[in-house]
């Protein structure tokens, strides 16, 4: 199945696995989930987010022909979730904050993001099928493939999930890194402060075990370098919000002004709002 209508989809072949890296249009918000093919069987990280698309996906994913063994969510954004819908039946996986966050905020979701395709709300799932099968951090060995589970705190949300393919130096970033689509930025931490800092030192911590590929959330693979593309990034919004404190409007400009090349103005927007206007 190579002829799609929705998705795009971007195979690395590796010494013991290949991974499909399988990228949303822009209506899906250029979501990347990652469709991990061992010689026996598949694990799916993420759903994406419409219905159209996590349709076209599992139709993807059955044309390969092997057993999808586990669905596993890394974190609780919707565009990483929502399409689960699509795959009830199956054993959905997540960290237990990642469970506990979803469970509290998937109607508000929903309605935030139905709100969004008013003219077509069919795109978002009317069926709630969440994870609930907790994730433990460590190694999992799918396949005679290992995988090492990683939870990242207080970045790109409250709680993200990073996998390694520690035989490959390999690491599935997802919304930690970005590639050419602007970046989320817009849940705080826990004591109430803005997610940079921590984000930008954990990048650099990554960016110190140089992985020969890195495969983002949004946009295509890359190599180690883009961890150096992140934090300049991340370092231009905080200068904006914190020194110049910029929101709204005057905050997207900027940063579509610094960055006119890149993608997915909407998660600005989010970003802002979620930021300065948006009381959970």
């Amino acid at each position: 199945m190579e002829n799609f209508k929705y998705i795009k989809v971007i195979k690395t072949e590796l010494s013991t696995a290949t991974v499909h890296t399988i990228q949303a249009p822009i209506d899906g918000e250029l979501t990347n989930a990652q469709l991990i093919e061992t010689s026996e069987n598949l694990v799916l990280i993420d759903t994406l987010q419409l219905s159209t698309h996590a349709g076209e996906m599992k139709e993807y994913i059955d044309s390969l022909g092997k057993p999808l063994e586990r669905v596993i969510v890394t974190h609780y954004h919707p565009d990483h979730w929502m399409g689960g819908a699509t795959f009830k039946g199956y054993p959905i996986y997540a960290l237990k904050e990642v469970i506990d966050r979803i469970a509290a905020l998937a109607d508000f979701l929903l309605g935030y993001h139905r709100n969004i395709h008013t003219e077509n709300p069919d795109l978002i799932p009317s069926e709630k099928v969440l994870p609930t099968e907790v994730l433990e951090e460590g190694i999992l060995e799918i396949g005679g493939v290992k995988l090492n589970l990683i939870k990242i705190s207080e970045t790109e949300s409250p709680v993200n999930l990073l996998v390694e393919l520690p035989e490959e130096n390999v690491v599935l970033a997802q919304d930690l890194v970005y590639n050419k689509v602007y970046a989320y930025f817009g849940d705080r931490t826990t004591d109430g402060q803005f997610p940079f800092d921590n984000w930008i030192a954990t990048l650099n911590d990554l960016k110190s075990k140089h992985y020969r590929l890195v495969i983002p959330g949004h946009g295509d693979p890359a190599d180690e370098t883009i961890f150096d593309v992140q934090i300049a990034y991340l370092e231009f919004a905080k200068k904006l919000v914190v020194e110049d404190g910029l929101k709204g409007e005057a905050l997207i400009n900027a940063i579509v002004a610094a960055y006119p090349d890149y993608e997915l103005e909407l998660t600005l927007n989010m970003s802002s709002y979620m930021l300065f206007e948006w009381q959970e």
